[in-house]
């Protein structure tokens, strides 16, 4: 008599098709890792979802990486996202190249590093951060696989070299919606094609940390023509905008003395728009590029006067201390806006905002204290409020709790080595949130400072006898049960946030990887 056959597993019983489908909606990566290593089938079909998001900052990954997609047929379409950080030059220039089959490749003997491109590529430590560089051969089929990603909506380039045929692959990805380019330098073709930025469909755009061309080291001295980068900021379907200084497309494009003769009109639809602090980096040299001193001087109040769509405004300096500003002159719609405090302050006099930020709050003489009064007397609805204080106050927080009845959403960040003590996070609770029915989001820590994205994760908060941090914030957080029924995320330190979905609900402790550039001032 023949034994039966094994059962067939029930994950075997489901079509590969719908197990592709569930498997593009599992949001992290890690949990996709866990999925992928379960079984052998599991593992084939997690393949496509892993792919769908690409991280390409080593030529080494690259190299790993292409052969994948000739054993996957048709995965070129999942892939929605990219961050591509890998450059490629001249093996002339005298650097270390890596292979198409991921071997490296020395710098031809006898070659010495000289020239602007080196001199930038040594300033900036380019090869360093990136690993090396690729070969021609490894950047070509890199970039023949790229242009079969048709569904690619984010377009991430990072710490590399940026040519004219980056431009290029740009305006051929007709689903890009979002594009970020950061620590890049822009190395463009003399007589080059110039491109119409108005015609790309992308509806959000972030460029923050952009370098120069170095034409001499001592004393330092840059090639400050990035117009090809910076008019990017003219794609007639654009809502959302972050810059920081290295970026004043207000001045450059907008404020330039041609621009209406150019067409270099304020985007339709631009809503958003997040004017941030540059970050510098461990080991970056402090670059300092001509107008960065005095960024934005006027530049940005008549950018924004001129922005009639604008909903939000976040910007670390509006004006100069010397000009006049005719704040009922700004978009009428204004919903959300963080500005110093005397800005921000006066604005809650001329707008029914909803959400607002408060930067370089003081604390000597109820600096703090007398502005949110101030704000009170003109928004005591506020959704959201976000205060960035010159140190630590208790009595900020009490009113806070006392004016803002209605708030869902509070971050307060501080600097300076004092902080709340654990008797106080302890009673923030019943002494004060308990004011705030409707809250649901509490963020409260130190100021991460220019020390760039990455958080700082500390061994604990105030008590060392706990076995971990994470036991400790749960033990924290615990007690905000009985008195914030709403409250669903807490944050008392950059590196980690709390969480929980539902009102008793268990809380959990999530670590934060990357600090995120600006606050988008949700509620």
């Amino acid at each position: 008599m023949n034994p039966e056959p094994p059962p067939v597993p029930a994950s075997h019983k489901v079509p590969a098709e719908l197990w592709l489908d569930i498997l593009d909606l599992v949001p992290s990566t890690a949990d996709l890792h866990s999925v992928s290593v379960t079984c052998k089938k599991l593992h084939e079909l997690s393949v496509r979802a892993l792919h769908r998001g690409l991280s390409w900052t080593r030529p080494q990954h690259i190299a790993r990486s292409l052969p994948i997609w000739d054993n996957y047929n048709g995965m070129d379409a999942a892939v929605r996202s990219l961050e591509l950080g890998v450059s490629s030059i001249d093996r002339a220039v005298g650097f270390d190249m890596v292979g198409l089959n991921g071997e490296p490749e020395p710098a031809l003997s006898g070659r010495r590093r000289i020239g602007t491109l080196a001199d930038t590529i040594n300033y900036y430590k380019i090869h360093e951060r990136a690993g090396g560089f690729a070969s021609r051969e490894l950047y070509e089929a890199m970039f023949a696989r790229i242009h079969t990603f048709t569904n690619l909506s984010s377009l991430t380039f990072t710490n590399m070299l940026v040519y004219d045929l980056h431009f290029e692959l740009i305006h051929r990805l007709p689903t890009l919606r979002h594009l970020h380019l950061e620590l890049c330098v822009f190395q463009p073709v003399p007589g080059g094609q110039v491109l119409n930025h108005a015609d790309l469909p992308i509806t959000e755009l972030t460029m923050v940390n952009l370098r120069r061309i170095v034409l001499t080291r001592d004393p330092p001295q840059y090639d400050e023509d990035i117009t090809q980068v910076l008019t990017l900021c003219l794609a007639r379907n654009l809502r959302t905008l972050t810059v920081d200084s290295s970026a004043d497309v207000f001045r450059r494009v907008f404020g330039a003395w041609d621009a209406q003769q150019r067409g270099w009109t304020i985007p339709a639809h631009l809503t958003h728009v997040y004017v941030v602090r540059r970050r510098f980096f461990e080991g970056d040299v402090h670059t300092s590029y001509r107008g960065e001193s005095n960024f934005p001087e006027a530049h940005l109040y008549h950018f924004a006067v001129q922005a009639h769509e604008l909903r939000t405004l976040w910007t670390l300096a509006f004006a100069p201390a010397n000009m006049t500003i005719a704040h009922e002159a700004l978009p009428p719609h204004l919903e959300r806006f963080a500005a110093p405090v005397e800005t921000a302050v006066a604005m809650t006099g001329v707008r029914a905002l909803e959400a607002l930020g408060i930067f370089k709050c003081g604390l000597v003489g109820r600096e703090a204290i007398n502005a949110l009064e101030s704000v009170a007397a003109n928004s005591s609805n506020l959704k959201m409020l976000m205060l960035e204080l010159k140190g630590w106050d208790e009595e900020v927080i009490s009113a806070v709790t006392d004016l803002f009845k209605g708030l869902r959403r509070l971050k307060i960040v501080y600097e300076g080595p004092e902080g709340p003590t654990e008797d106080f996070l302890v009673m923030l609770a019943p002494e004060f949130l308990s004011k705030l029915p409707h809250l649901h989001t509490l963020e409260l820590y130190p100021h991460p400072g220019q020390k760039g994205p990455k958080p700082h994760y500390p061994a604990f908060l105030h008590d060392a006898s706990f076995e971990s941090l994470e036991e400790e914030l749960c033990n924290i957080v615990i007690p905000y049960n009985r008195y914030c029924p709403e409250l669903r995320r807490v944050q008392l330190c950059s590196g980690y946030v709390v969480t929980r979905t539902c009102a008793g609900g268990r809380w959990e402790v999530e670590r934060i990887r990357r600090l995120p550039e600006r606050d988008d001032l949700s509620y």
